[in-house]
């Protein structure tokens, strides 16, 4: 429920285009965050290829899980950073829509 509300709440206030956005649901090992850790913002922003955008990354640093919102002009580029992070998370993509795309797909 609670990632529910991160994700609408974000939504909200981040600039959506026409590019399809996803949730990636992770968990990592402790090993993880010593990487993450290491690296700049910059850095960890730059792993997002071309075409895609980092809306927000949420972590729950008790469990070693988040959530990260991406929107992405194609999924090969989610599935590619997602990828990146393999060996020490492991991760779920999940392709939202809005409300009216919702309407349009459950209307037809």
């Amino acid at each position: 429920m609670r990632k529910c509300l991160i994700l609408a709440i974000t939504l909200i206030f981040c600039n959506i285009t026409q590019a399809a956005v996803y949730v990636i649901d992770f968990k990592c090992e402790p090993e993880a965050y010593d990487v993450f850790a290491s690296m700049t913002l910059a850095e960890l922003d730059g792993q997002f290829l071309e075409g895609s955008t980092k809306l927000a990354r949420y972590h729950d640093l008790t469990s070693g899980s988040g959530i990260a919102l991406v929107e992405a002009d194609e999924p090969s580029l989610v599935i590619e950073f997602v990828n990146g992070w393999s060996e020490l998370c492991e991760s779920v993509i999940t392709p939202m829509v809005d409300d009216a795309e919702a309407m349009e797909i459950l209307t037809r």
